[in-house]
């Protein structure tokens, strides 16, 4: 009897866990495809940008709380840089706000996409996907807009960095196949296999020296 009760606790204890782990994953596929619900401060960024009128030969960078954190109007001295990047972004809310923007019709866009997609474990086949769908939505609404796709950078995770080596190597080749532009920073990141610890603050984020180094490497690009 009691052997019985042991083996029916179990069986509900591994039921339980299966359970939750479901719903977890329901709960984060709901978190970030319904992103901007949970957003409201950083939607008032969105409303005040979208409300303002399009500059001529705006340029903007779009992307995770890597582009957020990266003061670009000073990094470049130029006004007509728009930094419209949000900590938690994945490769899904890039289609998502290039639907939003794209009727400004801006000179340039930078996209910087991946990493939380990886971290988040989203295939890679999803997130070139993803890449391929906001290429050709800013060709297709905006053909003069002239596109940026910067690689992932590394981190200090091994078996992240290796997703994000081969997902770096695809997404030069779409972006050959698409007209766009690539621009590989992760070897310029890189201090043996991981990213170099001088440039990030906690093995993903950049440190000041890191946004100096992203900023030298893409000047030429931006102006």
């Amino acid at each position: 009897m009691v052997d019985n009760k042991f083996k029916k606790g179990l069986l509900i204890a591994s039921l339980s866990l299966n359970v939750l782990f479901i719903l977890f994953f329901i709960g984060k596929r709901f978190y970030y495809s319904h992103w901007s619900l949970f957003h409201h401060v950083k939607l008032d960024r969105w409303s005040e940008y979208l409300k303002s009128k399009p500059d001529t030969g705006e340029i903007i960078f779009l992307g995770t709380s890597i582009t957020e954190g990266f003061p670009v109007k000073k990094e470049f001295n130029n006004p007509k840089v728009k930094n419209m990047g949000f900590a938690g972004s994945i490769s899904e809310n890039g289609i998502q706000v290039i639907k939003r923007l794209i009727y400004r019709r801006p000179q340039k866009v930078f996209l910087e996409f991946g990493v939380n997609d990886f971290k988040y474990h989203i295939s890679a086949d999803t997130v070139k996907s993803n890449l391929i769908t906001m290429i050709d939505i800013i060709k297709a609404k905006s053909p003069n807009t002239k596109i940026y796709v910067q690689s992932v950078f590394p981190t200090n995770i091994d078996s992240l960095n290796n997703k994000i080596v081969n997902y770096n190597k695809e997404a030069e080749s779409i972006c050959l196949t698409k007209e766009a532009t690539f621009i590989n920073l992760y070897p310029d990141f890189l201090k043996g296999n991981k990213i170099d610890s001088d440039l990030t603050i906690d093995g993903t984020h950049l440190s000041t020296t890191g946004y100096f180094n992203w900023r030298r490497l893409i000047d030429k690009y931006v102006n």
